[in-house]
């Protein structure tokens, strides 16, 4: 079992879940962009005040870190550029650090971002390309790409940082126009995230820094994505600390709409008991969020301990009530399977 996470100033222990309440200094990402903006002459402004209510509100929830973006990565979103990004990102990096005790992460796939995310503050670099952008080039190597320049891995070693290494098909705009998977999702997806959590290590990132995540919903189908859940104890024969980040995505939505269709065929409404019948909408937050709190308890099951999600309190109740039924989480201790090399 993979005990602890080491960071740039401290160590996370693993013996339970961790949450990572997210932060998104964005005007349009997919769930909650824009709830921090300020109408500056229809340029995107960061509100500081807000933030800050909402990182307190996090914390006060059950989160363990918070996660700072600003870029939405949603399928075929466009990019805003380095210095748009660093510009959203840094203040509220600095703000968080300045106000709270705990780690910070930027989720950022450019280096320079990185780094000046890291210069400000944070303690983590979330890269949801696993260091595949290329800044000098403008471009993300290919995912069996060698020999190129690393120089996320190089911002992150000089930095002494902590990151999490995400499998991405392609890029934000093209990752879900067609995923396909020669060898099967699970095989391509771990062997991708073995590759590049040793190429780190070759360049002086220190192994027990590294977190590694299967990027569901990241260039994945329906099925793909279910199965890197079903399958998740199988990654621990990586001997990484993983990170699941499954919050309010689409696939969740298409799972509650098939059980809105089962439910409503297997259901024989009459109109005595139609008045008793409570509709169920996949698209609500609020059914996005009960989902992915039963998608946090499976996974925690099978051992994962780091989950990024939207609504931290609806998580950290699920976990505590599982918890508070089996004693506590260090009998979900994951059973790796067959080893891989």
């Amino acid at each position: 079992m993979i005990d602890a996470w080491r960071l740039k100033t401290r160590t996370i222990p693993l013996d339970r879940p961790v949450l990572v309440g997210i932060i998104n200094a964005t005007p349009d990402s997919f769930s909650d962009g824009g709830q921090f903006s300020v109408d500056a002459n229809s340029s995107f402004r960061v509100d500081l005040n807000a933030v800050l209510d909402k990182a307190r509100a996090l914390i006060r929830d059950g989160a363990s870190m918070l996660d700072v973006g600003g870029e939405s990565t949603r399928p075929g979103s466009e990019p805003v550029g380095e210095a748009e990004e660093t510009r959203r990102v840094v203040p509220v990096v600095k703000a968080l650090t300045d106000a709270f005790s705990v780690p910070i992460s930027v989720d950022t796939y450019r280096p320079a971002v990185a780094d000046a995310a890291l210069e400000a503050g944070a303690e983590i670099v979330n890269d949801i390309s696993a260091g595949r952008y290329i800044a000098s080039q403008d471009r993300f190597a290919d995912e069996n790409e060698i020999d190129f320049p690393e120089e996320t891995a190089d911002v992150v070693r000089r930095r002494g940082a902590a990151v999490v290494l995400t499998h991405m098909q392609g890029t934000p705009r093209t990752m879900q126009i067609a995923p396909r998977y020669d060898l099967g999702v699970f095989d391509e997806v771990f062997n991708f995230l073995r590759r590049r959590r040793d190429r780190f290590v070759e360049l002086g990132v220190s192994a027990d820094r590294v977190a590694l995540d299967p990027g569901v919903g990241f260039g994945k189908t329906f099925e793909q994505n279910w199965e890197l859940i079903r399958r998740a104890n199988e990654f621990y024969a990586l001997s990484q600390p993983l990170y699941y980040g499954c919050s309010r995505k689409r696939f969740l939505i298409a799972t509650l709409r098939r059980a809105v269709v089962d439910r409503e065929t297997e259901t024989l409404l009459t109109p005595e008991n139609k008045r008793f019948y409570e509709p169920l909408d996949p698209n609500a937050v609020a059914e996005r969020d009960a989902a992915t709190a039963a998608t946090t308890l499976l996974l925690a099951e099978r051992g994962v301990r780091i989950f990024r999600v939207h609504n931290v309190l609806r998580n950290a109740v699920a976990l505590k009530f599982v918890e508070s039924l089996a004693g506590s989480f260090e009998n979900t201790s994951p059973t790796p399977g067959v080893s891989r090399r």
